[in-house]
């Protein structure tokens, strides 16, 4: 409870600075929180809002699963063989350090417009932070649990699942949230620029076209979608993963 009220206290100090802002700015920069809502309720009910809204999240969630895939099996690989780790270490900094941008000026000369660009901005996002997470937690398993376990003749898939998996699962859970985030963002920016259906055309177009109470409520929806995603699908499949782990543990 505690936390839920600081929370409405954080949202409510941006409301109160947005009406502030508002004042001191012309509504064509800064438009009045009424204005902004009557775009937003405009938005919901715009025919193209179901199809944005399911283009959007098929990259994010598309890019978000082949993040995991990818960046979990070579954190796996990588934790366990060090050769493997010396390769692909110098190409995941290369991946995460280079901006957003652009990867994306990279995927458009590779693949043109559409959702392709998208997919490898995200991944180019995502996939480290999964990568490092799970290397991160296959070095740090306990190596005696590991040798007792090959003592007792537990090798192979029974070896994995029940020594290395619920460590590599807590930390895929942690990197989600990050990751989902991440991608997120990127996603809506890269398709902005390569892609006619979504939330980014329609935030750039509204740009183009100086409707700034619609720029400001396609920000506002993204900012709710993204609350959404985070406290209504990644945080609860978190605490529901680790008390399943829990369980198991506890033999139960």
């Amino acid at each position: 409870m505690r936390s839920f009220l600081f929370a409405v206290l954080g949202i409510s100090g941006i409301y109160v600075g947005w009406q502030f802002l508002c004042v001191v700015y012309p509504p064509a920069i800064i438009p009045s929180s009424g204005s902004v809502g009557g775009a937003l309720w405009e938005i919901l009910r715009d025919g193209d809002f179901s199809a944005d809204l399911a283009a959007t999240l098929w990259r994010v969630t598309g890019s978000f699963m082949l993040s995991l895939l990818i960046g979990t099996g070579l954190g796996i690989l990588a934790g366990v063989q060090r050769d493997v780790l010396a390769t692909l270490h110098p190409v995941m900094v290369m991946a995460e350090s280079a901006p957003p941008v652009a990867w994306l000026v990279v995927a458009i000369l590779l693949f043109g417009m559409g959702s392709a660009p998208s997919f490898m901005v995200g991944l180019s996002a995502a996939v480290p932070i999964f990568f490092f997470n799970t290397v991160s937690a296959v070095r740090g398993l306990d190596r005696q649990l590991i040798e007792m376990a090959r003592a007792y003749k537990v090798r192979g898939f029974r070896l994995f699942s029940s020594v290395y998996l619920p460590g590599i699962v807590l930390s895929s859970v942690a990197a989600s949230s990050a990751s989902l985030s991440v991608i997120w963002r990127v996603i809506i920016m890269a398709e902005a620029f390569t892609s006619a259906q979504g939330f980014g055309p329609r935030l750039w177009g509204a740009y183009l076209y100086a409707e700034a109470d619609v720029v400001y409520a396609y920000i506002v929806l993204i900012v709710c979608l993204g609350f959404g995603l985070e406290y209504g699908v990644i945080r609860p499949g978190s605490n529901w993963l680790k008390v399943k782990l829990r369980m198991n543990g506890d033999g139960k």
